[in-house]
């Protein structure tokens, strides 16, 4: 198996995102079948360098599943046996049926949630372990280019904010199109305005820091 966590450590400075971390999505598992009191299934991630993380999984019961792997967190040459069991709870969907939850075992936590991530050598909730999503780290300047780059890939163009503007797609109307298009220059140039202010301010400490030394 490979090292699920490998180098991760609980942090309660700045917040580690949750897209950098592997996780384990009960919703996923209950579309395709894994949930069966009983089955036993590994989990397998790939990573960019085509190397492979895994964990196996034994559903021991409706209301408990059971996580066996192996860790290696930073600093450490030995790997750790990680063998424990996580509870499951169930709640009524709207319209019929149930929907499945893990229980987070982090200490006091105890929330019920659809994800758990690998901080430090065990999975909990996003909470116990200090994550952010990518976008929350994200300031006024880089969330107005992200809509901007998206406004641009739904019409079918590329993300690079220095490429012509995509042509209106087939079947969209040009009242539709020219909205987008405007809405796309608005976020653009709030971009670029926000990053001349971030670069004014980097140059202002920069002259600090020559003053301070001269």
């Amino acid at each position: 198996m490979g090292g699920i966590g490998s180098g991760n450590r609980y942090r309660y400075g700045a917040k580690s995102t949750v897209e950098g971390r592997t996780s384990l999505d009960i919703n996923r598992w209950a579309r395709v079948g894994n949930l069966t009191a009983g089955r036993s299934f590994t989990w397998q991630w790939t990573w960019g360098d085509g190397s492979k993380s895994s964990i196996n999984v034994r559903v021991e019961s409706a209301w408990t599943i059971r996580l066996i792997y192996r860790t290696r967190s930073g600093g450490e040459e030995d790997w750790t046996d990680v063998d424990y069991s996580i509870q499951l709870t169930r709640t009524p969907c709207r319209f019929g049926g149930e929907r499945t939850w893990f229980v987070c075992l982090g200490r006091g936590c105890g929330r019920r949630v659809a994800k758990l991530y690998c901080v430090g050598r065990y999975y909990v909730c996003r909470h116990c372990g200090n994550l952010a999503y990518s976008s929350q780290r994200e300031d006024v300047g880089d969330r107005a280019l992200s809509r901007a780059q998206a406004i641009r890939k739904r019409l079918g163009g590329s993300a690079n904010m220095f490429e012509l503007f995509p042509s209106k797609p087939k079947g969209m109307h040009w009242r539709t199109y020219t909205r987008l298009q405007l809405k796309s220059l608005r976020l653009g140039e709030l971009s670029c305005i926000h990053m001349a202010e971030k670069f004014g301010m980097l140059e202002r400490m920069l002259e600090k820091i020559d003053t301070k030394f001269l």
